[in-house]
């Protein structure tokens, strides 16, 4: 299905449980600050995205409400989804394996001499 509109996701914060994202609808000049994507777990085996919430006195009520059946949730569900994987995969520990075995000779580190 090709897309119906101009979507960029980008990772606020990482979360205890999950990322903060903000997304961006640029083609309808809108902007959701505060959707929590959740990765799949032990508890949980599907991805899971969240609207932006906010407590009052207690309750938390939604910011922005989708029909999570039209292309705009969707869209935003699977950019949410994209940027989280991303910024996974490249937060990653990188191992380097192709450092040679002979022995490091400092005369040829500048120490500032």
């Amino acid at each position: 299905m090709p897309k119906l509109h101009n979507i960029e996701a980008r990772v606020h914060k990482p979360l205890p449980t999950g990322y903060r994202v903000k997304v961006s609808i640029l083609d309808l000049g809108m902007y959701i600050n505060g959707c929590v994507v959740m990765p799949p777990n032990g508890d949980h085996p599907d991805w899971a995205v969240y609207p932006p919430k906010q407590n009052v006195f207690g309750r938390y009520i939604s910011i922005v409400e989708f029909n999570k059946k039209l292309p705009l949730w969707i869209e935003v569900n699977e950019a949410c989804i994209e940027e989280v994987k991303k910024y996974l995969e490249e937060s990653r520990d990188v191992v380097i394996d192709d450092i040679s075995d002979e022995p490091i000779n400092f005369d040829d580190i500048p120490f500032g001499k």
